[in-house]
């Protein structure tokens, strides 16, 4: 998850940049990226590496990763500010996320931006158990889900980045994604 933490830490950098959140807030968006799947290092290969769906059980164990990651992170002062990305990143505007369950603007901006950042690269990036889209089948997801799953003002600057990047910067997509950032035919359901 290496590659995709810092890509999700890059994506994020910039929304919260865009967002003009503070520079406090910011430090704590960027550390919190980074960092946002660290609680996986206490999920189960079997899990993690599954080449197929996860059953209800192994479903619910993966949510752990967030409460995990929060757990891990607490115990150091200087990233405490962090948690909220790491803590928050899975829940949804409408509530129906993990692991709390809240909504709206409950959940801190620098989740809400989070969320948008791992959902796309998540989409856009191989996985054991499915191909990746393409980033503008992505973009696609990310505004039919705006409201539901990600805060539409996130999804606003989101889609004003993906612009900048995928239309208007191919150097930039480049050193994002690296060579191989043109995917061909990857367009099913994320």
């Amino acid at each position: 998850t290496g590659g995709h933490s810092d890509r999700v830490f890059q994506i994020s950098s910039e929304l919260g940049r865009r967002c003009n959140i503070s520079r406090t807030e910011q430090l704590h968006l960027e550390g919190g990226a980074l960092l946002h799947d660290v609680g996986k290092i206490g999920i189960r290969d079997g899990v993690l590496l599954k080449p197929g769906p996860l059953t209800d059980s192994e479903y619910k164990e993966m949510q752990l990763h967030t409460i995990i990651g929060a757990q891990l992170v607490k115990r150091l002062n200087c990233l405490y500010g962090c948690l909220d990305a790491i803590l928050f990143h899975h829940e949804r505007i409408d509530g129906y996320g993990y692991p709390y369950g809240i909504k709206g603007s409950e959940i801190p901006l620098i989740a809400r931006i989070t969320s948008v950042a791992d959902a796309f690269d998540a989409m856009t990036t191989n996985r054991i158990y499915r191909k990746a889209l393409s980033y503008e089948r992505a973009l696609e997801e990310v505004l039919r889900n705006s409201g539901t799953q990600f805060d539409p003002e996130v999804v606003r600057v989101f889609v004003t980045w993906w612009e900048d990047t995928f239309q208007n910067n191919p150097q930039k997509k480049k050193e994002l994604y690296g060579e191989n950032s043109i995917y061909v035919n990857h367009d099913e359901a994320f």
